[in-house]
């Protein structure tokens, strides 16, 4: 060590910098190894370098005293040497604390990662304290063994404090599920642990906010869902009663229309000859059940051609000029409309010729009807035969005109180009 007599005074100034480094290194790799895992065997060797080092210092302040003090005396390493004379081992010397510095560093990194990578009473600590949810260890007494940091939120929260008991605070608490101030919903579940044949109460506290908007917006739906249930059962009530009404209605104006028809052809033949036809009046009646519960079996070209047979039978001609609508829909409205107006005719005018005109105009389809009957009087009252034909041409959209003057005619006009000859 004498040999650093003859150095300049910043270059001892960095050796001795260099071993100061070099003994707090060596500290702290031997605390961080004695509180590692098995950090009592570990820091045994770390203690012993450090004492090394912590030698070497003490020779090299010597040799910076007796600089200072200007007495050169002899500090006693003569016997460290190892064959190694003058700068050489100067340069040994500085070569090994840095190896030595080195090593420290290593070891403190080396023992860092161990301590965070490895379980320990703080790493567990620490890992439920991340935890988003509230976890809480205890004994049966209440006697508090753990409680992350989310769990002390919540009691502080709920009961004003930090409860220091597990028990109190769980008495405290009035309901498993509990919304916070700022719109978070907590569910408290406390369960029984069985550890090597002793008893812990777990206590948690789950998160369930987005469960609970869920449920309340089902809720809201299933009750939007059951109104509209309501709604539409009633309306389909409504559909059902108005569906029979129209059937009930159909029914009757079909009835209207057939009965007419008869009685109408019975009294013409009745008012041509003073005298009752029975035959005739077998073959009205005969037949009327069977047109009754016939319905719409028949098509609007077949129903025309009946209906001009049944009225040549008391010599009343029903002429057709132009072709019915190719509208099916439309195609049987005209019919009836032709059997209600030869029936009027028949009855109230005592026509013996019914003429039906047809005509196309090109989106339009519109027909004429007139008899050969005297005119009526002045004003018509609808019954429900031409009350009836004026609602089923509304109803497609068209419209119907009653003309009294020179001659009695029915004018209708109906969406619906084309025909059928």
């Amino acid at each position: 060590m004498a040999d650093f007599y003859a150095w300049p005074w910043p270059a001892r100034l960095a050796v001795t910098l260099l071993l100061a480094v070099c003994v707090l290194s060596q500290t702290l790799a031997m605390a961080l190894s004695f509180f590692s895992r098995k950090g009592r065997w570990k820091a045994l060797p770390e203690l012993c370098i450090l004492a090394l080092v912590v030698f070497c210092s003490l020779l090299h302040g010597q040799v910076v005293i007796n600089i200072e003090t200007g007495l050169i005396a002899s500090i006693g390493y003569g016997a460290l040497r190892i064959g190694v004379q003058g700068q050489a081992w100067i340069w040994l010397f500085i070569v090994t604390i840095l190896s030595i510095l080195a090593r420290g560093v290593y070891v403190c990194l080396l023992r860092r990662r161990e301590i965070k990578t490895s379980i320990s009473a703080l790493s567990v600590k620490n890992a439920i304290d991340s935890l988003r949810s509230g976890v809480l260890f205890s004994k049966p007494d209440g006697y508090i063994l753990l409680c992350n940091a989310q769990m002390q939120r919540l009691m502080a929260v709920i009961t004003g404090r930090v409860q220091h008991s597990s028990q109190d605070f769980y008495d405290l608490l009035t309901s498993d599920v509990y919304q916070l101030p700022d719109g978070t919903v907590w569910r408290f579940t406390s369960t029984e642990l069985q550890v090597k044949k002793k008893t812990y109460i777990q206590l948690t506290a789950a998160d369930i906010t987005e469960r609970w908007n869920l449920t309340a917006q089902l809720q809201g739906q299933n009750e939007q869902l059951a109104q509209k249930s309501e709604e539409l059962k009633a309306t389909i009530a409504n559909l059902h009663m108005l569906s029979q009404e129209r059937e009930a209605q159909k029914v009757k104006m079909r009835a209207h229309d057939i009965l007419g028809q008869r009685l109408s052809l019975l009294l013409r033949s009745m008012r041509d000859a003073q005298a009752v036809d029975y035959n005739l009046l077998r073959s009205l009646s005969g037949g009327l059940l069977d047109e009754l519960k016939a319905g719409d079996e028949l098509s609007a070209q077949d129903f025309l051609d009946n209906l001009r047979q049944e009225f040549g039978v008391i010599g009343v001609d029903i002429r057709l000029e132009g072709p019915l609508p190719e509208d099916c829909a439309r195609g049987e409205l005209f019919p009836d409309i032709v059997r209600e107006s030869a029936t009027n005719a028949v009855r109230h005018g005592l026509a013996t010729q019914v003429l039906v005109q047809i005509e196309h105009v090109q989106t339009r389809c519109r027909m004429r009807i007139t008899n050969n009957g005297p005119p009526p009087p002045e004003k018509i009252n609808e019954g429900d035969g031409l009350g009836s034909i004026r609602k089923k041409v509304e109803a497609r959209g068209g419209a119907l005109r009653v003309v009294t003057r020179p001659h009695f005619a029915l004018e209708i006009d109906m969406p619906g180009g084309g025909g059928n000859a």
